[in-house]
Parts: structure tokens; C-alpha cells; sequence
């Protein structure tokens, strides 16, 4: 319990404390304040609003948030399993709160007591108590989930269709992002120009990399404002705005991953972007119909997972957007982006699944599959077939050797085994015995094998 309550976390304020070490030495800087500069980088990570000389940071890197995420869903699914009862996962997930939120009050108190010494303000405890909760709150449950899968599904009672709903919203927020990190990349290429003019704006190779260092962290929130413009949304720098329809100018912060801000307006192509959301919907649609096993399921886990998808569009939207001092506000519209997410997603995913599910069932009512296995079994039966000549022209042979053996063959018709007994001797099967067919005694074994149920008549 307590690596789930302290490792992730220790592990974080060890590498921020490194990083902060590292950057403060290499800019020659005194460490006046270092315990109160990593504590707000911890913070941070948490996606915790912080004010730094009167002006209020609240757009932080997604990238960090991530991996912090990532960490402890991999503890806590390595610490649950199958077996786990409700009791032992209880505990699992306050270790995985506890820890967190006694680490951010000692944050705190490290804030406080350097906001003497450096122009940095205390955050707020119930905000940076509810971050923390939430960042550590989706870890842990994607932790248990994982862990604990399938049986979680058992411990929960979900319906089957809603079971299935939850790979289809990740497959459809997938081809999202996808499209989002496409168009980031596109729009990097063609902004080259404006790209080197910011990174030599850093006055210096170490401003260069260190500009170079925070587009790297901001990458994801680019990406996730870009999935939500290829929806309908926009996303907004300030007073510019972005949109696959209009965009409007205005002062932009100095960071290199901005460039792929448009610098003219709409053009007329730009709609055609719209062919992400719709992809995403028909592989939610597809994903949801293959997983069920009738069209009402199908359109229910279809519209189960539209919600998710809308879901979880509204809260990254929300984690990736911002305020940046007298920049206003940076990021996207979250709310319009769950709603845009969500109408491709139930529009176009249930009809795509309804297709798909209905495609799949009148396959399996028309017996497609079933006539193929008949047309192999008639084959099969013709092979069969042209085997019995063979059979039969073997009988005779046998009856010259033992007439014994036609009277049984006369008495039992109804076996027809018997003409394939006698075949043996043909076959090169047992060569360590070639005497056998020669022994009358044999041929006696083998008649009185055959008409147990005759009385004897003496021959024996």
C-alpha cells in the first residue's frame, strides 16, 4: 500500500527536483526559492493553477499529466486482480488518493513559506486538492480496470451492451486525436518560416532549447484544441480564434508550437477535415455492432459510447485549455467540443452500427455460412462414395479363401464392416508378420469373432 500511496509520486518530485536543480544552475541563477520553484513544478504536473507575480498560469502541459497518469494506473493494476475482492480494491484506491493529497499539503506549505523570497502566490488548497484528486482519481481507476478486467465487469453488473461501449469510444477518441496530431503536423510544415523565427527568438541555444522543451510539453494540448477544431469547434490563442469556417488575428505568446496557428484566413478546402469526426464515428459504429449480438444492443452500445466519447472530449478540453496572464484565455471551447464530438459520434455511429449489425445478422439468418458447410459436407459425402466400390471389390477375394466367412457375411447384412476386416493382408501395414494370412488358425479366429451370437457347430 504504500508504494501505491507514495511512489508515484516521490518518483515525480525527484525528477522535478533534478530538473529545477539542472535549469537554475545552467542559467547561473542563485537557489533562493528552489524548494518553492519545485513545488510549484509539482504542482504543476497536477494541472494546478498557479500565480506568479500578481498573473495567473492555468494552461499546463498535458505531456507531464500523462505520464504522471500512466504511472499509477501501472502501480495500482500490478497491485488488484482478478481475485481482488471490493474490500481489497477499496483499499488499493485510498492509498492511491491518500498519498497524493498528503504530498500536495506539504507542497503547499513549501509555496507558502517561499512566497516571501520569490514572486509566487500560495494556490488555492481546494483547488489544488480537487486537481490532485482528479488526476490520481483517472490513474487509479484505469489502474483497477485494468487489473481487474473482466472481472470487473461482474463486480458492477453492466449490461452487456454497455460493457461493449467502452472500446469503441476509445477507438473513435483514438482516430480523433489521430486526425488532430495529422493536422498539427501539416500545419508545422507549412509554417516552417514562422517556426524558426520563434526558436531563435530564445536569444541563444539555451533559449532555444528551452522554448524547444516547452512546445515539446504543450504538444498534446495543441493536439487535443486540433481535434476539436476537425469536430467544428475552435480553439482560441488569446483573441485569435480557429475554426474550420473563420478565424480572426491577435497577439499570441512567443512558443515555437504555435505556428500552427493559421496566418490567413479560412480557405474554402478546410470543411474537408470534417471526414475525421465522421471516420471516428463509423470505426465507434462498426466497434460497437461487432462487439454485441443483436441490433437493439448494438445501437444502445452505439449511443452508450457517444456519450463516453463526448465524456472524455468535454474533460481533456477542460485539462488542456487555460488562462496565460494578459493573454486571456488559450485552449478550446470544452463544452462545444463534447457536443460536436458527441453528435458525429450518435449520428453517424448509430447509423453505421445499425448497417452493420443488420448486414451481420440477415448473414446469419440467410445461413451463408451454413450453406458452405453443407456444400463441404456433400463433398465429403462424394469422396465417401466413390471409396465403396472399393470396398466391395474386396469382399470376394476374401470369400475364396474361408467359405465360412460368406455364410456370416450372408447371415449378418446389416454389417458393414465385415468385408474391410480381410483387406488386412494386402496392406503392408505389419510386415513383421507376413504369416498371418497363410494360418488356417486365423481365418478360424476371425469367423468366430464374427458369429458370437451363432451356436457352435463343432469346427473350432
Amino acid at each position: 500500500m504504500l508504494q501505491v500511496a507514495f511512489r508515484p509520486v516521490g518518483t515525480l518530485l525527484a525528477l522535478v527536483t533534478a530538473v529545477v536543480l539542472v535549469t537554475l544552475v545552467s542559467a547561473n541563477s542563485d537557489l533562493t526559492g528552489t524548494f518553492g520553484a519545485l513545488a510549484a513544478v509539482w504542482l504543476a504536473v497536477h494541472q494546478v493553477p498557479l500565480g506568479i507575480a500578481g498573473a495567473t498560469l492555468s494552461v499546463l502541459p498535458l505531456l507531464a499529466t500523462a505520464l504522471l497518469v500512466r504511472a499509477v494506473a501501472t502501480i495500482v493494476a500490478k497491485s488488484v486482480d482478478e481475485s481482488s475482492t471490493r474490500r481489497d480494491i477499496a483499499w488499493v484506491v485510498g492509498a492511491g488518493l491518500a498519498g497524493p493529497l498528503a504530498m500536495s499539503a506539504v507542497m503547499l506549505a513549501m509555496i507558502h513559506d517561499a512566497s516571501t523570497v520569490i514572486a509566487l502566490s500560495t494556490p488555492d488548497a481546494l483547488a489544488t486538492f480537487g486537481w490532485v484528486l482528479l488526476v490520481h482519481g483517472i490513474g487509479v481507476l484505469i489502474g483497477c480496470i485494468r487489473g481487474t478486467w473482466p472481472s470487473v465487469i461482474r463486480l458492477v453488473d453492466l449490461p452487456p451492451w454497455l460493457a461493449a461501449s467502452f472500446a469503441p469510444a476509445a477507438r473513435a477518441a483514438a482516430v480523433l486525436l489521430a486526425g488532430g496530431s495529422v493536422l498539427v503536423v501539416a500545419s508545422l510544415i507549412m509554417s516552417t518560416s514562422t517556426l524558426g523565427t520563434l526558436i531563435d527568438s530564445g536569444g541563444g541555444i539555451g533559449g532555444a532549447l528551452g522554448l524547444t522543451a516547452v512546445s515539446v510539453l504543450y504538444l498534446p494540448n495543441v493536439v487535443v484544441a486540433a481535434a476539436a477544431v476537425v469536430t467544428g469547434s475552435a480553439a482560441h490563442v488569446g483573441a485569435a480564434t480557429v475554426s474550420l469556417f473563420d478565424t480572426v488575428g491577435g497577439e499570441m505568446p512567443a512558443v515555437p508550437v504555435l505556428a500552427v496557428m493559421p496566418e490567413s484566413v479560412a480557405q474554402a478546402w478546410w470543411p474537408v477535415m470534417l471526414v475525421v469526426p465522421a471516420l471516428a464515428a463509423a470505426v465507434l459504429g462498426r466497434a460497437a455492432a461487432r462487439a454485441t449480438t443483436s441490433l437493439g444492443d448494438a445501437l444502445r452500445s452505439a449511443a452508450a459510447a457517444s456519450v463516453l466519447v463526448s465524456v472524455g472530449c468535454v474533460v481533456i478540453g477542460v485539462l488542456a485549455g487555460g488562462t496565460v496572464g494578459t493573454f486571456g484565455h488559450l485552449g478550446l471551447d470544452a463544452p462545444l467540443f463534447g457536443v460536436t464530438a458527441f453528435a458525429w459520434s450518435v449520428v453517424v455511429g448509430t447509423g453505421v452500427a445499425a448497417v452493420v449489425a443488420y448486414r451481420m445478422r440477415r448473414h446469419d439468418e440467410h445461413g451463408w455460412d451454413r450453406d458452405h458447410d453443407d456444400d463441404d459436407h456433400e463433398t465429403g459425402s462424394d469422396a465417401v462414395t466413390l471409396a465403396e466400390p472399393a470396398a466391395l471389390t474386396a469382399a470376394p477375394a476374401v470369400a475364396e479363401d474361408s467359405a465360412d466367412i460368406v455364410d456370416a457375411e450372408a447371415d449378418t447384412p446389416e454389417t458393414p464392416a465385415a468385408p474391410e476386416t480381410p483387406a488386412a493382408p494386402e496392406t503392408p501395414a505389419t510386415p513383421e508378420t507376413p504369416a498371418a494370412p497363410e494360418t488356417p488358425e486365423s481365418a478360424d479366429d476371425v469367423v468366430d469373432a464374427e458369429i458370437v451370437e451363432l451356436p457352435t457347430d463343432g469346427k473350432a
